[in-house]
């Protein structure tokens, strides 16, 4: 099993490959490889980077899409992250990131530094 497979097999979120491809390449690891080769460090921080694509870069729903064709149907149906199901895997993933002092707890708000916005000033 290659470690695109691994990353696949291992969510079930049904990300485009590039993301997964992605997800391997920044942590510096050759999606092609065989995934005998992570470690239980590097499992854990991909699994806490797919989890950072589909709750903090991703949309918290998406809609149902519908393609006909004859008497052929497709339907993709929806999906939405509650609130608590959301707050739970962010708790995992921040929990994960700090345990390996990763440079990713400090983008969302559990570190030091935390993004924040200008105030807008309305002029009118």
């Amino acid at each position: 099993m290659t470690i695109l497979e691994w990353l696949k097999a291992s969510t079930r979120y049904n990300f485009e490959d590039i993301i997964f491809q992605k997800i391997a390449l920044d942590r510096g690891l050759v999606e092609t490889d065989s995934a005998t080769t992570l470690s239980v460090r590097d499992k854990e921080l991909l699994m806490a980077d797919m989890m950072f694509i589909a709750l903090i870069t991703s949309p918290s729903s998406t809609a149902s899409q519908t393609a006909l064709h004859n008497s052929f149907q497709r339907t993709i149906g929806t999906e939405q992250n509650t609130d608590e199901k959301r707050k739970s895997d962010i708790g995992i993933m921040k929990s994960i990131y700090k345990k390996y002092n990763d440079e990713k707890y400090y983008l969302i708000d559990g570190g030091t530094k935390k993004i924040t916005f200008p105030i807008i000033e309305d002029l009118i």
